[in-house]
């Protein structure tokens, strides 16, 4: 199977045997190559893992979705029925629904219901559609299973989206240069630094129920 993660620290938490783990950092083309590769050595479906912001007020940090399709711009494809079953019987509550993926972090609340009103996606992400794009022109299933990490009300300060590189890992320099230029971004990036941990409990706990 092959996992498609836009982060290292959620590559790392889906990592098992059998499993071939892509981190992308919001740009699924940069693994485009290797993931093709993987298929072609036999992978059996594509799985897009990891964070996500809501769309939809009742949704909370460390919640669970489960996509029944994904969506960009005026495009849509549907996740496969038996893996997304599959999926949510082993995480009791996950909530099922569309998954809108954008080129740039939906960073406040106003756009992240405009985003709702116009799609009636109950999650945003930056990867899901891109690797569920790849899937359909591979012929391989796709599903997507994602856990809140920003909740809907809350503003993500710029400093957040600067510290996301390529490769997934985490632009430490990019976010204290960041933080010098506008101190007044702390509060609000300690209250999102705060709930992508509690996020990163929920991926953990429920990679464990997912199981190989």
């Amino acid at each position: 199977m092959i996992v498609v993660t836009g982060l290292k620290a959620e590559a790392r938490i889906a990592a098992a045997s059998d499993v071939s783990v892509f981190a992308c950092g919001g740009n699924v083309g940069l693994q485009a190559h290797a993931i093709k590769k993987a298929v072609f050595s036999g992978a059996a479906a594509i799985v897009s893992f990891g964070i996500a912001g809501a769309l939809r007020s009742h949704l909370t940090t460390g919640d669970w979705v489960v996509a029944t399709g994904v969506m960009s711009g005026d495009r849509s494809i549907e996740t496969d029925i038996e893996w997304s079953s599959r999926l949510a019987q082993r995480l009791p509550g996950a909530e099922l629904g569309a998954i809108a993926t954008v080129a740039d972090p939906a960073l406040h609340p106003r756009n992240k219901r405009r985003l709702h009103l116009d799609t009636g996606a109950i999650a945003v992400d930056m990867e899901s559609f891109q690797a569920a794009a790849l899937a359909e022109e591979l012929g391989v299933p796709f599903a997507a299973v994602r856990v809140i990490a920003d909740p809907m009300h809350r503003e993500i300060p710029p400093a957040a989206r600067l510290g996301l590189r390529p490769d997934g890992t985490v632009a430490i320099a990019a976010v204290l240069h960041s933080l010098l230029r506008k101190p007044s971004q702390l509060p609000s990036l300690f209250r999102v630094s705060s709930d992508a941990m509690i996020a990163f409990r929920a991926l953990f706990r429920g990679r464990r129920a997912l199981g190989p």
